[in-house]
């Protein structure tokens, strides 16, 4: 049988893979492989995927490339999942940078950008070798995804870069023609931003994002609706904050970002709940994250991992987030969205000039965003079409 490798870290890009790879499963075209990065490895396995990591393809003559990566695993402090893992992936990470640029150099690269210095096409290339695939399937990241779209490249096997938004930053490759067979992407406005970087239209195809055809499921809509039920929330306006972490450096330019900014937006978000009666605040952290400290408060909920997303959205009526992809998928399921700038991502996110946003403001002017948009009702949800067999008609097409 063909083989088809899926590679994505976790958070959102594995989600967008995992419905792909089980219907190419359900299929029986080709049988799926994930080469799950980071957190993506228990998500794929329980989804029902056989997983690869980089730990998998470790060999003889990599003992130096360990025992840095190791080094790297401690240097990042906190408690890793798979120590093993860590080590494969960022020793191994760290040993293709220092190839390519040489110690000195890689030294001064890492201390700089730290993980996304990294672009490890040559372990990748050793990667697609042992397993041989069909085609290589990757998501728009920035490191193991585009190393392996562009060992793919040169190995001379069809790719797939399934894009998660748009495209903002990543066009700086993804534009490049020669990069992927196929790149798919959420609407017309991305592709069109990307052909006219260069792409050549029959390579660029609107396919949506596969990770958000489960948004609106009349499942999803009738769990969020009994979860607010349950809770008494109907007379209430329920705010959502996902939480995200800010960098101090831009990872692709350098510019410098405000680590404070998340925390300082919900010191906003909390005050302006607890002095409303009316008013509730979900706060949803991402998978393995501690949860940020808050007032305990009957009207501040910590939403666990055990309630899905699109049902949580559809217990919700506002999200406020800076950059998250939840922000997105909330107006997606009929909530009203406020964006706050000052990340420094935002120009990545334009969510209020694709008309995904209800406002964009500073810190400073979120209050009276809130005022405003906690008051407005539900958008209706929108009716989104099957991305999932939009992208698998895609990868069938190179089989």
């Amino acid at each position: 049988m063909k083989r088809v490798l899926f590679v994505a870290y976790g958070s959102g890009h594995i989600k967008m893979l995992i419905p792909v790879a089980q219907a190419l499963q359900a299929s029986g075209r080709a049988q799926p492989v994930v080469l799950a990065l980071t957190t993506a490895a228990p998500v794929a396995r329980a989804a029902g995927l056989d997983v690869v990591q980089f730990k998998d393809f470790v060999q003889p003559g990599d003992e130096a490339a360990l025992a840095r990566g190791r080094q790297l695993v401690q240097d990042l402090g906190g408690a890793v999942g798979d120590p093993d893992e860590s080590a494969a992936y960022l020793g191994l990470s760290y040993a293709d940078l220092k190839a390519d640029q040489g110690s000195t150099a890689a030294a001064a690269e890492y201390r700089r950008r730290r993980r996304q210095a990294f672009l490890p096409v040559r372990t990748l290339t050793r990667i697609l070798r042992a397993l041989r695939p069909d085609v290589v399937v990757a998501t728009n990241a920035p490191r193991g995804e585009r190393a392996a779209i562009v060992a793919a490249g040169r190995l001379g096997l069809p790719a797939l870069c399934v894009v998660d938004l748009f495209a903002i930053d990543e066009v700086q490759w993804i534009g490049q023609p020669g990069y992927a067979d196929r790149v798919c992407v959420l609407n017309a406005a991305v592709r069109d931003f990307l052909i006219a970087a260069g792409r050549r239209p029959d390579e660029v195809v609107v396919t949506g994002n596969p990770g958000f055809d489960a948004l609106n499921a009349p499942e999803a809509v009738a769990a969020g609706r009994q979860w607010r039920q349950q809770r008494g929330w109907e007379d209430r306006r329920v705010l959502l904050w996902p939480t995200q972490v800010e960098p101090a450096v831009h990872p692709f330019d350098g510019r410098p970002g405000d680590p404070t900014l998340p925390g300082r937006a919900l010191q906003q978000l909390v005050q302006w709940t607890l002095a409303r009666n009316d008013a509730v605040l979900c706060l949803r952290p991402r998978a393995g994250e501690t949860p940020p400290e808050v007032p305990t408060h009957e009207r501040i909920v910590i939403t666990g991992q055990h309630l899905p997303l699109p049902a949580l959205l559809h217990a919700c009526d506002l999200v406020v987030t800076l950059t998250s992809t939840v922000g997105l998928e909330g107006h997606l399921a009929g909530c009203r969205l406020v964006q706050v700038t000052g990340s420094v991502f935002d120009e990545a996110m334009p969510l209020l000039r694709y008309g995904i946003a209800d406002a964009a403001v500073p810190l400073e002017s979120l209050r009276p965003a809130l005022d405003r948009w906690a008051r407005a009702q539900r958008r209706t949800a929108q009716n989104l079409t099957p991305a999932t067999q939009h992208v698998l008609s895609q990868i069938t097409g190179f089989l």
